[in-house]
């Protein structure tokens, strides 16, 4: 199997994590119109499971939180990393904070947090059963 090169850190723990779900929940805080850094070196190192689509069937939702704006674009971004990946789509939640626990004064996202997390509930349920 192709694995990035990288070692002695927690990729491998990390990414069979990954490797065993069906659902993965993908999010960021907003820098500077994008990812954090953290999550661009993640994007950057699950290029090695590309060429064999080691990701490919599973469902994914992206979130990203914004001080003031740029979260579209992180969403994009997170998207974009999931489409390549050859995952379906649950959905995005974008909300607004700056200070922990912020967010949770943003109705809209924890709205639409709640319809995504109902949608996830009821797929791993239908799984189940």
């Amino acid at each position: 199997m192709k694995w990035c090169v990288i070692k002695n850190d927690d990729w491998e723990k990390i990414i069979n994590k990954v490797l065993a779900c069906d659902v993965l929940v993908i999010g960021s805080p907003t820098y500077y119109y994008d990812v954090c850094g953290q999550i661009k070196n993640f994007i950057d190192r699950t290029y090695s499971l590309y060429h064999d689509r080691k990701l490919a069937g599973r469902q994914g939702v992206t979130v990203a939180v914004q001080a003031q704006k740029g979260a579209t674009r992180t969403i994009q971004t997170l998207e974009g990393i999931l489409s390549t990946h050859e995952f379906s789509s649950l959905g995005s939640v974008k909300g607004n904070g700056y200070h922990a626990g912020d967010v949770l004064s943003d109705k809209e996202a924890l709205e639409k947090a709640k319809k995504v997390g109902n949608k996830i509930g009821s797929l791993v349920k239908s799984c189940k059963v």
